[in-house]
Formats: structure tokens, sequence, C-alpha cells
């Protein structure tokens, strides 16, 4: 009788198939399942690529009113969230998006109860952000399940920020700033206004965004991301094929480069986290001793260069060095203290609800000339008060959440501080959907990034001697030999 052995799936299916049976169950308790179920898994996933590669042009956008504008992300995100949007409310962690929109709405009541003249733009600019902020909900909604398809887009659209960016620095040598007719988004400072300044006196370039600092802030964490992936620090929860890998790492080499050439403040900070991961690497990868000196070699070596690079972006904006003496960064200071004097010299109303949601902007111009606040996160707790305060410790309280879930892998706190900076003292623009993509991803951690355990290697057990006999014919002979001894 023979027996019949059931042939076994390779350990690659395997792995295969149980993966798709967890992304199965995931679905069933996903808001996701209605948008999967009407369009299939497939076109789900086209979609999640171009969310990622439209939140990642501001340009062109379509001009709504005096001062605002819709941009192609703003579009797809509301086709991809809006038909979800009440399952989203009360769920971890989507519930970050209504806690930081209930005190933009708060703030606005108040405003309306005081009687002022400026009630109708702080509704205006309540409504751009609520719509901006959306985008979080898409980037939380998609991620999980469609993480490479995101990265996909977003690593599309950073290859192609920095071909039009090396584009420009190439142009600006001939005093030129190539087709100025893209840059249509009155929602920032206006470009074509700028055309001549920018490519005449200021020089610094910055792909298909409004300026430098906006751009290397929303590039910034991806940058981060995609090092720590080829640093084998994290590990994506989807494995991306071989054509991705290779965008990846064009996306990350092409915006690194950029922010270099723009030279912008934010670019050293970027260099200095990707310093950190560089050691971090050089410490828990499995190579030799000399192969972990020779990176700190490196690394040392490229220190100074670092602080360097820092040393010329700031001096080159304090006044004085530059052609048109131009002082950002004094400006940027004086917009943030001035900003916290109106705040804390506001009375009680004001400590509670803030001084209304964009009336900080026309209160500077009267007083300093200066246009706005310079930082998203702190003009977001001028204006909203105290309500927005909380709000803003109870987003970063689920951060800290995810990242705990995730294993406290040493990516995640170089990629939120590195965010974290951004949004404070670099630029001033919520309406730029990076940002809020590079949030959604942060708060969905642990679906979509996994830490990289580093197991001591195992030594090999000592080999204990063996004593070999010889064979036992020969026994009888060796004992008479010993009797005639004896």
């Amino acid at each position: 009788m023979t027996a019949v052995s059931k042939q076994l799936p390779p350990p690659e299916q395997a792995v295969d198939d149980a993966a798709a049976v967890a992304s199965r169950a995931a679905l069933q308790s996903s808001p996701l399942r209605p948008i999967v179920r009407h369009l299939g898994d497939r076109r789900a996933a086209l979609c999640a690529g171009l969310l990622g590669f439209a939140c990642f042009l501001p340009y062109p956008a379509i001009n709504v009113g005096g001062t605002s504008a819709v941009q192609m992300g703003n579009i797809l995100t509301l086709l991809m969230v809006l038909p979800v949007a009440p399952l989203l409310l009360f769920r971890r962690p989507f519930h970050i998006v209504p806690l930081a929109i209930v005190p933009l709405l708060v703030s606005t009541l108040a405003v309306a109860a005081t009687g002022s003249d400026d009630f109708l733009l702080s509704v205006k600019i309540t409504v751009a952000l609520i719509v901006s902020l959306m985008t979080i909900w898409a980037a939380q909604l998609y991620a999980p399940r469609y993480s490479m398809a995101l990265l996909t887009g977003v690593a599309v659209a950073t290859v192609l920020h920095a071909l039009v960016g090396f584009w420009q620095f190439y142009s600006f040598r001939s005093a030129t700033f190539p087709i100025p007719q893209l840059y249509v988004n009155q929602s920032f400072l206006s470009v074509q206004e700028n055309v001549n300044t920018i490519a005449r006196y200021i020089q610094r370039p910055f792909g298909i965004f409004p300026e430098p600092s906006a751009m290397s802030s929303s590039l910034a964490p991806w940058v981060l991301l995609w090092a720590a992936y080829f640093c084998d620090i994290i590990r994506f929860k989807q494995q991306p094929a071989r054509w991705q890998r290779l965008m990846f790492a064009a996306a990350a080499a092409g915006a690194l480069m950029l922010m270099i050439l723009s030279r912008s403040g934010h670019a050293a900070i970027t260099l200095t986290a990707l310093a950190a991961i560089g050691l971090i690497w050089a410490f828990r990868t499995k190579v030799k001793p000399q192969v972990q000196l020779s990176v700190l070699a490196v690394g040392a070596l490229a220190l100074p260069f670092v602080l360097m690079l820092a040393f010329d972006a700031m001096a080159d904006r304090l006044g004085g060095v530059s052609k048109m003496g131009n002082s950002s960064w004094e400006d940027r200071t004086s917009s943030l203290v001035i900003g916290f004097r109106l705040f804390a010299e506001g009375g009680l109303g004001t400590a509670l609800f803030g001084v209304g949601p964009g009336i900080s902007s026309p209160a500077l111009w009267d007083l300093v000339r200066l246009e706005a606040v310079w930082s998203i996160l702190l003009s977001y707790i001028y204006e909203t008060g105290l309500l927005g305060a909380i709000a803003v410790v109870w987003v970063g309280r689920e951060l800290m959440r995810a990242w705990k879930g995730a294993g406290r892998d040493l990516a995640f706190p170089l990629i939120f501080f590195v965010w974290l900076v951004g949004i404070t003292i670099t630029t001033s623009y919520p309406q730029l959907l990076p940002l809020w993509i590079a949030l959604g991803w942060l708060s969905v951690w642990p679906s979509v990034c996994e830490r990289v355990s580093y197991a001591p290697v195992a030594t090999k057990p000592a080999v204990a001697a063996v004593q070999v006999q010889r064979p036992v014919r020969f026994a009888p002979r060796r004992a008479a030999l010993a009797g005639r001894g004896a």
C-alpha cells in the first residue's frame, strides 16, 4: 500500500495567500469597503495613485473668488472621501480630523458673536481649511490597503518636481523662468507676478511649488521615509516591485538635491535627520567593523558640509548678504512674535477661542506690513485659542499611540520631527496637501510600516569530541596482547 503525499505550496505562495486572507479580513471592517465594492480593487488602487500624484501638484488650480483656489488634489479628495465621510467621524484614527475642525467652527462662531466685519473672511478661511484637512482622511482611508499605489504617485510627482527644479536652476543662469504659465493658484503668493525677481535676484529653484520653503517642507518627510526603507530601518507592509524601488530611489535623490540647491534652511534639518538614519544603519547592520568605521568616517567628513549648508542658507537670508537683502528669517521671526502678542493681549475671549480663522493676516498687515504668521501650527493656535491647543495636543497623543503600536521604531520620530519643523517655522501655507498626506500616513503608521528587528546572530554550538571505536574484531587480540604484557 503506497501513501499518497499531498503537494504543499512553496513558502512564498503561502505567505502571499496569508497576506491576501488578512487583507480581505481587514477590508470587512474598513470604511473603504463600499468604495472597493463599487469601484473594484484595481480601480481603487489607481485612484490612490492618482491621489498621491495630484496632491503633490499645487499648480495649476481653479481660482475661486479673489484669494482662493481649488487644486486637483482637493477635487480627488472630495470625490474619494465624501461618500464614506459619515463612517469616519468617530472612528480612530479618523477622529483627528473632526477634532481639528471643531475649534475652527467654534472660533468662527465667536467672531460672529462679536459682530465683527471679518466674519465672512473667517467663514471662507474655515471652509478652505476643512477641505485641506480632509486630505488626512484620504491618506488614512487608502494608505493601509493601497500604500504602494499611493507612494508611487507621490514618487512620480516628486521626480517631476526635481526635473522642473533642475530646469529652473539651469535657466536662472540666463535670468529666465521656465513655463510661468503653469503657476496658476491664487491661494499662494503669485509666482507669475514675481517671475523677474525670482529669475534675476532670488534664483532658488523650487519645482512646481510656490516657493522653496513650501517645497522642502512638503518633500522632506518622504525623503526620510524612503531613506529609512533603503537603510533597512523599516519595512513596508506591502513590498514594492523592483521598478517601484527604483522610482523611490530616484525621487529621494532628486528631492534631496533640489532641497540643497534651493538653499532652504529646512534642508539642513533634513540632512541632519538623514545623517542620523545613516548612523542607525551603520550600527545595526550586520557588516564587518571596517565597513562601519568607513561609514562613520564618511559621515564625519560630511558633517562640516552640512553645517556650512545650514550657515549659507541662514546667512543668505538674514539681511544684507543677498542681492536683494532678502531677510525672510527676520520677517518670519517677527511674524511669530507679533502674532503671539495679538493672541496674548486679546483678553479672555481671545485666549479661549483665538482671534478668529484668517483674522491674524490682516491684523499683521495693518501693524507691520507682513502677510501672515509664517507658521501653520502657531497660526492655527493663535486663531483658535485654547480649544485649538487642546486639539493639537490630542493629535500629538494619537501620533504617539501609532508610534507605540508600530514597536517604537527609530524612523517615525525623525520623520515626525522634520514634518513638525516644516509646519511650525518653515511654511505658512495650509493649502499644501503633501503636509496633510504625511500626517495621515503617520497616523496609520502601524498599518503601512513595520519595524525591522535585529536579532543577535546565533553562535554555533560547540561540537563535542567523539571517540571513535575501532572494529570489534580486534578486541580479542588486544586483550591477549595485554595478558602477555602482564
